[in-house]
């Protein structure tokens, strides 16, 4: 099977990008912090504990065909102190993969992992093409990072991507994050305090966007150089959800809109145009079905 790296692979996304992929590809896990109880039910799957800013991949593992870059420190505060610390976990680990691996000869796709909140307050549908106003560091260094890493593509012939994933939720996701918090809150019928939530966002559930990433790895040579949004390309209000969720549950809980006030420069509808990602889907299906066509 094609190698498959997972760089900062042991949180969210990476646990279910190896609970789906396993099977697929021979998967080497690298983060500084590795959740050994999770990844103890694959015994197929690599893992390696390392600090990816400071130290080097080894050259005694098989090279990758794929390499997902997910490694982020992943905020909504607008703190400017930050910034050190996100060149350093987004920045510099990009740079530091790519000295590592230019020049190898079997890499045919190196996906990095961006943030639609790079597109900031443009107007939605968010466009791949669209300037970007990052409201936060966070966003701000995520652009910087997807920027440098469609550089490299473009002066030094490294084989990159960036795709811009949507609100995603699912198994695993940590309990601070919104739908695992307001579900919890919920089904324990206390109150919840959230801001007055008008606001909507474009959410993906992770088993899909696991799928649609596949699909792109398999299509790889037309991802190359390319910013693609990974997503529903639907925006549902965060209001929405909580009302959804309260009547299907049955919950007492009290909800307090606007107990909490929106954040500065906070954007009010955050969905992307996914019409790349369904062009690069509905291509490859219809070859497929050529293909299978010879077969009958």
């Amino acid at each position: 099977m094609d190698a498959l790296y997972l760089i900062g692979g042991s949180g969210f996304i990476g646990k279910n990008l190896v609970k789906h992929l396993h099977e697929y590809y021979d998967i080497y896990v690298y983060d500084k912090y590795i959740d050994k109880i999770y990844f103890n039910q694959y015994p197929d799957v690599f893992t390696f504990e390392m600090d990816l800013v400071t130290n080097r991949i080894k050259d005694d593992v098989p090279s990758p065909k794929y390499i997902i870059n997910l490694a982020s420190i992943v905020t909504a505060e607008r703190n400017l102190s930050l910034f050190n610390e996100l060149i350093s976990a987004n920045l510099k680990i990009l740079l530091n993969l790519y000295e590592r691996f230019k020049g190898e000869s079997q890499l045919k796709l190196f996906i990095q992992f961006g943030s639609s909140e790079e597109y900031g307050s443009i107007g939605s549908p968010f466009k791949e093409e669209s300037r970007e106003y990052p409201n936060s560091p966070y966003a701000l260094i995520k652009q910087l990072t997807t920027n440098t890493c469609l550089m490299l593509e473009r002066n030094y012939d490294f084989p990159a991507t960036v795709i811009r994933p949507g609100n995603l939720f699912g198994f695993g996701q940590n309990k601070s994050k919104f739908i695992p918090y307001v579900i919890e809150q919920l089904v324990n019928n206390v109150p919840l305090n959230v801001s007055p939530c008008e606001q909507k966002r474009d959410f993906i559930y992770v088993d899909d966007f696991v799928l649609k990433l596949r699909s792109l790895l398999e299509n790889y040579s037309k991802c190359i150089g390319e910013i693609i949004n990974v997503s529903s390309g639907y925006s549902i209000s965060l209001k929405e959800i909580i009302e959804l969720y309260k009547k299907e549950l049955g919950s007492t809980s009290k909800i307090n809109y606007g107990a909490i006030p929106y954040r500065e420069n906070e954007v009010m509808d955050l969905k992307c145009n996914i019409e790349k990602l369904n062009q690069i889907l509905a291509e490859s299906k219809l070859k497929n079905r050529l293909l299978d066509y010879l077969k009958i």
